[in-house]
């Protein structure tokens, strides 16, 4: 189980700083978030292979259309599909999706989002498979994104695109908020479950908050999750979605980080 980072948090996006940062932090790789036309694809490739970071997959930040009221689904289509072209050339890498449902806002009613996003997946996971690209979906909380919420909702929508090419990432400080019972969901989603996020109850690291992380690794174990985790903290007074600007902050996260893997690791030499 690598235990890897998700880059935005870091505040930095350029494929040299990104992945001597992972390095510096002691961790086995990234999930890359940012704008796939900030950086080339084979410089961040090609960087990470000597430096021996994974790259666990490729996560459009902040994905919307630039004008909300005019996103299209033909537009959303094209713009993922550039990004499985980005992800197929770091090395078929997997490509996050959830920033679809940010195209669906001028949507006139739920039904309609639904429609659009459904048809956006389909389109981008065919494209994907044909390129050697998995794609994932993150479950997200309903103050972020407009659309899936909870763990069922992927499922659901994952079984109506009919394709055994998605995955899910499910993420311990959403799950807090949107989950009735996160261990109950962990235990029904583990084995289709891609990527794991970790991030306490106030989204700091682990132990800034009440999540029992303990027990989400063993339910997590238990039933048939074997895929990478990915620690996702912000600092307390950045909440919910700011990167460190100041070196003093910068110093702070990186801690958090180092501490949060130390900890995880703490776990898994104690679990069977």
């Amino acid at each position: 189980m690598s235990v890897c980072v998700v880059s935005w948090t870091l505040g930095m996006t350029a494929a040299d700083e990104v992945i001597a940062k992972v390095k510096a932090l002691g961790l086995d790789g990234v999930q890359y978030a940012g704008d796939h036309r900030d950086v080339s694809a084979e410089d961040l490739r090609d960087r990470a292979r000597a430096a021996g970071v994974k790259i666990i997959a490729i996560d459009p930040f902040n994905a919307g259309p630039a004008d909300p009221a005019k996103a299209t689904q033909a537009a959303a289509i094209a713009y993922y599909s550039q990004v499985v072209d980005f992800a197929a050339q770091v090395g078929s890498v997997p490509v996050t999706l959830q920033g679809l449902s940010q195209w669906t806002r001028n949507c006139p009613d739920h039904a309609s989002a639904m429609q659009r996003l459904l048809a956006c997946c389909k389109a981008v996971d065919e494209y994907a498979r044909a390129r050697g690209v998995r794609t994932l979906y993150e479950v997200c909380n309903h103050y972020e994104v407009p659309l899936i919420h909870t763990a069922q909702q992927c499922r659901t929508l994952i079984a109506q695109i009919g394709s055994d090419n998605m995955r899910m990432i499910l993420d311990s400080f959403h799950m807090n908020i949107n989950e009735p019972d996160p261990l109950k969901t962990i235990r029904d989603n583990a084995n289709f479950t891609a990527i794991y996020h970790i991030s306490d109850s106030g989204r700091g690291g682990i132990g800034s908050g009440h999540i029992d992380f303990r027990a989400q690794l063993n339910a997590l174990r238990d039933n048939g999750f074997r895929g990478d985790v990915a620690i996702e903290p912000v600092l307390e007074h950045l909440t919910p979605s700011h990167a460190p600007s100041s070196e003093v902050d910068r110093r702070a996260l990186d801690e958090e980080v180092r501490r949060s893997a130390q900890q995880w690791r703490g776990y898994l030499s104690h679990t069977g």
